[in-house]
């Protein structure tokens, strides 16, 4: 489920980079990508745990940066959320999570006897109040951020909409079960039932994660492949023909523009300047360019 993540992550950032360069508003959920690519790294998902620990000391800074990373990637999730659903920033809820990091660092220096690098570093030592905190804290943090996103969303669940909203459900009862686990551990004598509960955090989270992912991931396609099939060809054809003719006064200045604008807006600009270069040169390109170009300007007055 791991490695489902990690893929579903990777492909998100991949496909999102033109449109994190064009778009400001979609760089909130591109970096909750990066670090939620980060933290299922520092678990262990591609290069072994003890590898990446090793380099870090050997006491488990791999889980502080998971926990970290994680928090982070949620935060700017909620964050892209936000946008989405036209909600004001309430300060003291929008940061309060982060308020939680220097909270679980202080935590964490306090555990004792952190080392070896143990995949089960929290259970080995939930004995400690520092790891009760540290834990605790981390996942209170987690759950706060989950319902707040869900909350945004309750006018928009329906379709892949409400895809985010199971996910993130699932993801919040997975938290409340660790949260469970900590309080029953560390605070009562039932051990085992703690343990009972607490094992359904990994069988959980990682199963809304997925789910969430896919539902952005889903969406973000949705919306981005009618207007490839519309634009794309018209787009590359005009870069080629700029590039070809030397409309431009640098050669990437083509390529920058097809990469640094939207598809209509870039095959709007080089129309432009394609008609400049005909001005200034005192001259027409042949029928059969001139035919497609004005196929191109039919298309974009019908959008308008």
């Amino acid at each position: 489920m791991k490695l489902l993540l990690f893929g579903l992550l990777s492909a998100l950032c991949l496909l999102r980079i033109p449109s994190v360069v064009k778009v400001p508003e979609s760089r909130a959920s591109w970096v909750a990508s990066i670090f939620g690519l980060a933290a299922l790294y520092v678990l262990g998902t591609v290069t072994p745990l003890e590898d990446i620990d090793r380099y870090l000391g050997g006491i488990n800074v791999t889980n502080l940066l998971q926990a970290v990373f994680a928090l982070l990637a949620i935060f700017f999730f909620n964050d892209s959320v936000r946008r989405l659903a036209n909600v004001p920033i309430v300060r003291w809820t929008y940061y309060a999570p982060l308020l939680s990091i220097p909270i679980m660092i202080a935590s964490f220096t306090l555990i004792e006897d952190k080392a070896p690098t143990a995949a089960d570093f929290i259970d080995t030592r939930m004995d400690q109040l520092a790891t009760a905190v540290y834990s605790g804290i981390y996942m209170l943090a987690l759950l706060f951020t989950v319902l707040r996103i869900i909350y945004m969303l309750r006018h928009k669940a329906r379709g892949l909409y409400a895809t985010f909203s199971a996910g993130l459900l699932v993801v919040a009862i997975a938290v409340s079960c660790h949260i469970t686990y900590v309080v029953l551990f560390y605070f009562s004598p039932w051990d085992a039932l703690a343990r009972d509960i607490g094992a359904w955090f990994d069988r959980l989270f990682y199963v809304g994660l997925s789910v969430t992912a896919a539902g952005w991931l889903i969406l973000f396609l949705s919306k981005q492949l009618p207007r490839l099939r519309l634009w794309m060809i018209d787009a590359l054809w005009l870069t080629a023909l700029r590039m070809r003719v030397r409309a431009d006064r640098s050669r990437v200045s083509p390529a920058w523009d097809l990469f640094n604008e939207t598809l209509e807006n870039g095959v709007y600009k080089s129309l432009i300047v394609l008609h400049n270069y005909e001005r200034v040169n005192l001259m027409d390109f042949p029928d059969s360019v001139q035919g497609r170009i004005s196929q191109i300007e039919a298309k974009l007055d019908a959008r308008t």
